[in-house]
């Protein structure tokens, strides 16, 4: 088993919750965390991140971050995260509307990347509402 906490900077999400195995999107694509696994540290990219507690899988819109391994206990540290049965669908619509609207109208390339991760996120967050 893998003890799972995850943080973001206002609040902790999970805290000692025993897994099997722990999936997130890690900034080169998935990555898949087993007992047992080596010593880690990486980045973590804007994505759906999921792990099974007694026999209920539990997903989270995440974006941005890092993961911590060491030995069987894996740190979660995101700038946003939101599980799944938490997300208002509603909410995520209209900020992807947001986001694509401001994307147009993006004149420059570090606006036009903010709106490009934030319509990211919008997206994530709706799939994972329905």
């Amino acid at each position: 088993m893998i003890t799972v906490d995850v943080v973001t900077p206002t609040r902790r999400l999970v805290d000692g919750v025993k897994v099997d195995a722990l999936k997130v999107p890690a900034y080169r694509g998935e990555l898949t965390i087993l007992p047992g696994h080596t010593e880690l540290l990486t980045l973590l990219n804007t994505g759906v991140m999921s792990f099974t507690q007694d026999g209920r899988e539990r997903k989270f819109a995440v974006s941005f971050g890092f993961l911590d391994v060491r030995g069987d206990k894996a740190i979660v540290l995101a700038e946003t995260c939101e599980e799944a049965s938490d997300i208002d669908a509603d909410r995520a619509k209209a900020a992807q509307k947001k986001a694509e609207e401001a994307l147009a109208a993006a004149l420059t390339d570090d606006k036009f990347k903010k709106y490009q991760l934030k319509l990211q996120r919008a997206v994530i967050r709706q799939h994972l509402s329905e």
